[in-house]
């Protein structure tokens, strides 16, 4: 074997997933080193509170709680961020970054909104930004589009980016149980580094879309501004009715490649239960991607988990070793600055399945499908069905839609509100 090379790095973060990380780091740094040639050696790892008690074995006199110590370093190369959050975790960065310090990050919410920040500063210092861990999970999205589809135009990429909202809805649907039930399950509070709201409400892959669009279409997508919505409002008896008609739920995050635009969204779709998306169960992430020359391409992984984003974080510290070793850093980064805008949501063609609480009495889907007709909405098909549960003559009505204009649908759901016969709140899904 070749002479080993030492490389040295830090740590920015010792929380879940800091500690989770170390410990990986830990049992696969000589087997690493066996496969490259690189020794991975931790220098430092940068904590708030230095005098906090924490558990576990670990080498305390890797703590530090000033990053000067870190930027001055002249020996160190690499900083992993497993902080989180926007501040005070940009500044430090960008204080490393310009001490020629590399980066690789697993932080969402500061890549979501500084991505296009953090690579312009990267190609000023002549350093690598590594983004792909704070996708949250094994997949190699992001050096798959940017290596291996390099000489292809990416039409579309259609993704399951969150691995907690996947395991709640293949949960529902596979025991006809609510979200509710779901987050009871102990295996929830297990799967990444915390769980919370945005997990299930479109937060968490609003966060990671946007980074994927900066990735792979080099625009500037502020996360707050995408559409987002989550699975919250999702029933067993939604559930129900989309496999009636063919359907299975999945919360998707898409995006797609118009000629002068990039549209990009994320909601709870129905897919056709023949797609492969729908082989994606559980904690699993995917991304089905649409190509000029390969035509469909698809990655799947798991999509939660320590070791998940560990085996990422080592694979890019790998990769940045590598690049230094052999050559200099090319000028400019992989991102490539685009002028395409987002598409407004009112402007996105889009099939649905829309359901009417309504009175159960002739006439009904005549009324409300002529409404439709008057918006220049096609109806594929519509179901009428009775409510054997209700003892107030309530049924619903199923309507298909084929594609359409989102702002003439909203403008049809509005007049349909009208009508003195609805009886609850309508649900509204589109269709992939």
């Amino acid at each position: 074997m070749a002479k080993t090379k030492k490389i040295y790095f830090a740590l920015l973060g010792f929380g879940k997933l800091g500690t989770g990380f170390y410990r990986v780091w830990q049992q696969k740094r000589e087997s690493i080193k066996e496969e490259t040639g690189f020794d991975l050696e931790l220098k430092y790892i940068l904590v708030k509170n230095i005098n906090l008690k924490r558990k576990g074995d670990f080498d305390s006199s890797l703590l530090t709680d000033r990053f000067e110590d870190i930027a001055e370093d002249k020996n160190l190369k690499i900083a992993v961020d497993a902080i989180g959050g926007i501040e005070p975790t940009f500044s430090i960065v960008k204080h490393l970054m310009a001490k020629k310090i590399h980066l690789v990050s697993a932080n969402r919410s500061m890549l979501a909104s500084k991505m296009l920040e953090l690579i312009k500063l990267a190609n000023t210092q002549g350093l690598y930004v590594m983004p792909e861990p704070s996708l949250g999970g094994g997949v190699p999205i992001i050096s798959a589009l940017q290596r291996d589809l390099v000489a292809n135009r990416i039409q579309s990429i259609i993704g399951i980016l969150s691995g907690t909202s996947n395991y709640i809805i293949s949960e529902m649907t596979k025991n006809n149980i609510s979200l509710r039930d779901v987050l009871k399950y102990p295996a929830i509070q297990k799967m990444g580094e915390s769980i919370s709201i945005i997990d299930y409400e479109g937060t968490d892959a609003a966060q990671k879309v946007a980074i994927l669009a900066a990735a792979a279409f080099g625009i500037k997508v502020d996360f707050l501004h995408l559409h987002a919505e989550g699975i919250s409002d999702i029933t067993p008896f939604d559930v129900t009715s989309a496999r009636q008609f063919g359907y299975e739920f999945k919360l998707l995050a898409i995006i797609k490649n118009h000629e002068d635009k990039l549209e990009i969204r994320v909601h709870p779709t129905l897919i056709p239960i023949n797609h492969p998306l729908t082989l994606v169960h559980g904690e699993y992430n995917a991304y089905f991607i649409e190509t000029d020359l390969l035509g469909s391409y698809m990655l799947s992984g798991r999509g939660v988990g320590i070791e998940a984003t560990s085996s990422i974080i080592l694979r890019d510290i790998v990769a940045i070793a590598d690049s230094l070793w052999k050559s200099a850093r090319k000028d400019h980064y992989q991102i490539s600055a685009s002028t395409k805008t987002i598409m407004p949501m009112e402007e996105i063609h889009t099939s649905s399945y829309i359901r009417f609480p309504c009175l159960d009495k002739p006439g009904v889907i005549g009324e409300i499908t002529t409404i439709f007709g008057y918006h220049d909405i096609n109806i594929a098909s519509a179901h009428a069905q009775v409510d054997p549960n209700s003892s107030d003559e309530i049924g619903y009505v199923h309507i298909l839609v084929d594609r359409a204009l989102e702002h003439d649908i909203n403008s049809a759901l509005k007049d349909v509100e009208q009508l003195n016969l609805l009886r609850g709140k309508i649900k509204y899904f589109r269709i992939l």
